[in-house]
């Protein structure tokens, strides 16, 4: 009875922890795009709400200052998931498949630029590939060195899953070739761990900063640069428009990767 009391009373604090720290700054913040500026202490600023404009408050300006960066990240995030499917599938199959030293090395590999610095990374980009500085498809790069590990991850787990060697065995009796043991017989013991896995990217394309700061350019401008120069450059209130709407993209995807996720997700966070 008194670990139960304990249990409570431990998950009670955190609860609490988590409102103070997380749940009230996010809160301000998005109270900041709805609510007149002076009510948060903000005076110097003038609420910009038109009730006849298509989109109200801040969120237009928003839209028709930085529009062309959201659709920017959108193209990226979808880009990302498409190219990470093309190569990431294809190679942990052959990595599971084979078993060899040689693949194991080359998992591991993967996963390098997920402990190297941004800036590091970007640095690196621009300096090996400066005959194409500038092109929209070096920001691509940047993206998928540090997403094709996490999909990488995500379909060589379900493949270890099940006995493969033994499953495509079978199909081979019954007289499948190999596309289409591939493609009736791998891809939809895959399609689970593929969905995961393009969430996840498509999350981790979104939102990232670090890589896409310095390989930005004026006319190819990812959002979360875009929404860190709101907070360096504009008001509260732009910022907080700002924000909502990048949240109003990534909170759909991440709880739709915690529902569709299941155990495969939390063998990706063991992994990692």
């Amino acid at each position: 009875m008194r670990m139960d009391r304990i249990g409570i009373l431990a998950l009670y604090l955190i609860t609490w922890a988590l409102l103070i720290v997380v749940a009230a700054p996010l809160l301000v913040v998005l109270a900041g795009a709805f609510l007149d500026p002076s009510l948060l202490g903000v005076s110097s600023e003038r609420w910009a709400a038109d009730t006849s404009a298509f989109v109200p408050g801040w969120f237009g300006y928003v839209f028709a200052l930085y529009g062309r960066s959201m659709q920017f990240s959108l193209l990226l995030a979808l880009l990302s998931v498409a190219v990470c499917i093309v190569v990431s599938v294809p190679a942990a199959y052959a990595i599971v498949r084979t078993d060899s030293r040689a693949g194991r090395a080359l998992e591991e590999i993967t996963l390098l630029p997920l402990s190297i610095p941004g800036i590091a990374m970007s640095i690196g980009l621009i300096q090996a590939y400066t005959i194409v500085r500038g092109q929209w498809w070096l920001i691509l790069c940047g993206h998928v060195l540090y997403t094709i590990p996490l999909m990488m991850r995500v379909v060589t787990n379900a493949l270890r899953s099940f006995d493969l060697e033994k499953l495509e065995g079978v199909a081979q009796s019954l007289g499948a070739n190999r596309w289409q043991r591939s493609l009736f017989v791998i891809l939809p013991n895959l399609r689970h761990s593929i969905i995961v896995g393009s969430l996840l990217v498509f999350a981790i394309s979104w939102g990232e900063f670090n890589v896409s700061f310095l390989l930005n350019t004026p006319l190819h401008q990812t959002y979360p640069a875009a929404l860190y120069a709101t907070y360096t450059a504009n008001s509260f209130a732009v910022s907080s428009a700002a924000t909502t709407i990048f949240l109003a993209v990534i909170i759909p995807v991440l709880l739709a990767l915690q529902w569709i996720g299941g155990r495969e997700f939390n063998r990706l966070e063991q992994a990692a």
